[in-house]
C-alpha cells in the first residue's frame, strides 16, 4: 500500500505574479481513466513513476477516475494533503487543472500533453505528428484498398496531432487514398477504457473495406487490435509497444515515451532542475517513435524499413531547415576526429562547474555522452565569457553560451528552427531569479528596487521592470550576492538555481538573503558552433545538436544529478 507523505510548506513573499518552488517533494499522479493497468498510456506513465520510487526511494500516491466531477475532488484533496508534484495527464482534464492550480499556488502541478499557461504548471508536449506520420507511410506499403481508418478516444490536441500525422504519412505515399476517422467520445462515456465499444468499431471499419485501423484511444485500443486479429487485418497501437498482443497483426506502435518523460520530470522537479515551463519531446528528442521487433518485423521488408530510415531523417532535416540526413553519422558525411569546446569560467550550478579538480556538471556530461555516441572526442578550454566568443573560429570549433549576445550571433551558429534560436535544441535553459536582503523592508511588492545586478547578455533589456533603473552587469552569481551583502546593489537578478545553492551552502549567504520572484526571466543556453565549423561539417553539426537534444531528455543523463546535490 503506497505511503502519503506530508510536508510542511515554506511560503515566501514574491514579485509579479510567480511564485516560489515549496520545499516538499511528495510525489502523487492523478490518472483520468479507472483503468490503469491498460496496457498502453496510464500503465506507461505508471512506469515511469515506479521506476523513480524504486530508484530514488521517494513513494508516490496514485488516484485513478474516469469521472470529471470526482477528478476536481481528488486534485483538489491531493493538494489539501500536501502533495506536490501532481501530475496530471491526459487533455481532457485540462480546464480542471486550470481552475484548481491557482486555487494552490505553492503545489507544483505536472500536466502532460497539453500546455497551461499558470507559474506553479509544468507541462509535458508530445510531437506526436512525427511518429504518427511515419506510421501513416508504413500503413500505405500495407493497403491494398487504399483505404485505413483512425480510431481515437477524445479529440484533444494530442490526439488530433496523431490523427493529422497518420493521415499525412499516408497520403503521402498514396495521394489519393482515403483515412476514415472515428472518436469513441462520439459512441461511449467512457473513451478512453472502453475496449468493447473499441472492438466494436474495429469491426465495422474493417467490414467497410478498410485494411489498417490505427488505435489512439488509450486502453479502448485494445479492442480495436483484437477486431483486427479476428478479421486477419492490421492494426496500430499506441503509446506503449503492443506489437506483442496480436503478433502479426499489430503493424506498428505509435510509441511516446511517457515512461521516461515522468521519470525525468520528476528528478526535475525534485532538485528544482525543470529548467523551462514547457518541455516538447518529438522524434529529435528521443520522446516518440514507432516500434520495429520480433513480433511485427516479418510484416516489414528490408525495403520499406529503408523507407521509413529515409523518411524520418526527412523530418528531422526539415524541421532544421536543413537538406540531408540529421538523425544519424552517416560513413559519407564528413564529421571532425576531435571539437574543442570553449567552457565559460563563470560558474552555472550545477550545469556547468569549472575549478582545479577539472570541468562537471550536467552539460558536461551532456556533452560526453553525445561524445561517445558519434565517436568524437571533445577537448575543453575554459575561457572568459567574451574571450571565448572571440575565439570562436580561431582557436575553438564550440563554445557553450550561457545567454544569448550579438557577439555571440555575429561570430557562430546557433541550432535553428523557423530562422530562429531552436530553444527546443538548447544545451540548458535556466531562471533569473530576484534576491535581496532579508532585512530590507520591500515597499511595494510589484517594484524591483535599484540599484540591480544583472548577468551579461541576460537578455534583461525587454523587461519593462528595469526600465529606467540602475542596474549593473555582473558575470559571477557569488559577485552578486556579496554586492548584496555590502549595500551596492539592493536586488540582484541572478540565476535562480546556482544562487539557491550558495545561499544553502555558504556560511555568508545563508540567513542573510532571500528570493523574491522565482522566475523574472527566462534564458536559454546553447552550444554555438563557429560559423568555419559549421560550414565544413554542416549535417553533422545538426546530428551533433540533435543528439544533444535528446540526451536532455534521457534517463541516462538525470540519473547522475543525484551527485551534484550531495
Amino acid at each position: 500500500m503506497r505511503q502519503w507523505i506530508l510536508f510542511l510548506w515554506l511560503a515566501t513573499p514574491g514579485l509579479f505574479a510567480d511564485v516560489l518552488p515549496s520545499d516538499s517533494f511528495a510525489p502523487a499522479i492523478l490518472f483520468n481513466s479507472a483503468i490503469v493497468l491498460d496496457g498502453s498510456y496510464n500503465e506507461s506513465l505508471l512506469a515511469g513513476m515506479e521506476q523513480f520510487e524504486q530508484e530514488k526511494g521517494v513513494p508516490f500516491a496514485q488516484v485513478a477516475t474516469a469521472d470529471p466531477d470526482h477528478y476536481r475532488q481528488s486534485l483538489e484533496s491531493l493538494a489539501v494533503a500536501g502533495h506536490s508534484p501532481i501530475i496530471v495527464p491526459g487533455g481532457g482534464t485540462q480546464s480542471i487543472v486550470e481552475t484548481v492550480a491557482p486555487s494552490f499556488p505553492q503545489t507544483t502541478f505536472i500536466s502532460i500533453g497539453y500546455q497551461v499557461d499558470a507559474p506553479n504548471v509544468r507541462s509535458i508536449i508530445f510531437r506526436e505528428w512525427g511518429g504518427a506520420y511515419l506510421a501513416g507511410v508504413l500503413a500505405a506499403y500495407h493497403s491494398p484498398n487504399r483505404k485505413v481508418a483512425f480510431l481515437g478516444g477524445l479529440p484533444v490536441r494530442s490526439v488530433k496531432e496523431l490523427e493529422a500525422g497518420f493521415r499525412a504519412g499516408f497520403n503521402r505515399v498514396l495521394p489519393d487514398g482515403q483515412v476514415t476517422s472515428l472518436y469513441l467520445s462520439e459512441y461511449t462515456e467512457r473513451p478512453w477504457d472502453d475496449e468493447n465499444k473499441a472492438r466494436e468499431l474495429g469491426r465495422q471499419l474493417f467490414s467497410s473495406g478498410n485494411d489498417i485501423v490505427f488505435a489512439a484511444a488509450g486502453g479502448s485500443g485494445k479492442g480495436a487490435l483484437a477486431a483486427a486479429a479476428e478479421a486477419d487485418k492490421l492494426a496500430i497501437g499506441v503509446d506503449r509497444n503492443q506489437n506483442h498482443l496480436y503478433p502479426g497483426h499489430v503493424l506498428t506502435s505509435v510509441v511516446k515515451h511517457l515512461d521516461r518523460a515522468v521519470y525525468v520530470a520528476l528528478i526535475s522537479e525534485r532538485w528544482q532542475l525543470w529548467r523551462s515551463h514547457v518541455k516538447r519531446l518529438g522524434l529529435a528528442q528521443g520522446g516518440v517513435s514507432i516500434s520495429i521487433d520480433e513480433n511485427n518485423q516479418p510484416l516489414l521488408s528490408q525495403d520499406i524499413i529503408e523507407e521509413l530510415q529515409k523518411n524520418r531523417s526527412r523530418l528531422l532535416a526539415e524541421s532544421t531547415g536543413l537538406a540531408g540526413d540529421t538523425d544519424g553519422v552517416d560513413q559519407d558525411i564528413a564529421k571532425p576526429q576531435s571539437l574543442t569546446v570553449a567552457v565559460p569560467e563563470e560558474v552555472r550550478f550545477p550545469f556547468i562547474q569549472a575549478d582545479e579538480s577539472g570541468i562537471t556538471g550536467i552539460a558536461i556530461d551532456a556533452l560526453s555522452m553525445v561524445s561517445r555516441q558519434l565517436g568524437v572526442e571533445f577537448e575543453y578550454r575554459v575561457l572568459p565569457t567574451r574571450r571565448g566568443v572571440y575565439s570562436l573560429g580561431e582557436s575553438v570549433d564550440g563554445f557553450i553560451a550561457i545567454s544569448h549576445s550579438d557577439d555571440t550571433e555575429a561570430r557562430g551558429v546557433f541550432p535553428m528552427r523557423d530562422g530562429n534560436a531552436d530553444e527546443d535544441r538548447a544545451l540548458m535553459t535556466w531562471d533569473l531569479a530576484a534576491f535581496q536582503l532579508i532585512n530590507q523592508g520591500v515597499v511595494d511588492a510589484s517594484m524591483l528596487q535599484p540599484p540591480l545586478t544583472i548577468p551579461p547578455g541576460s537578455g534583461t533589456d525587454n523587461l519593462t521592470e528595469l526600465q529606467g533603473l540602475e542596474t549593473h552587469v555582473i558575470g559571477s552569481v557569488e559577485r552578486q550576492l556579496n554586492m548584496l551583502l555590502r549595500g551596492h546593489a539592493k536586488t540582484a537578478l541572478a540565476d535562480a538555481l546556482h544562487a539557491d545553492h550558495l545561499i544553502r551552502s555558504r556560511p555568508e549567504f545563508a540567513g542573510k538573503i532571500r528570493k523574491v520572484a522565482a522566475s523574472v526571466s527566462t534564458e536559454s543556453s546553447y552550444l554555438v558552433l563557429s560559423k568555419s565549423f559549421y560550414h565544413q561539417y554542416p549535417e553533422f553539426s545538426e546530428i551533433l545538436w540533435n543528439k544533444l537534444s535528446e540526451i536532455r531528455e534521457s534517463v541516462e543523463l538525470w540519473d547522475g544529478v543525484d551527485r551534484y546535490f550531495r
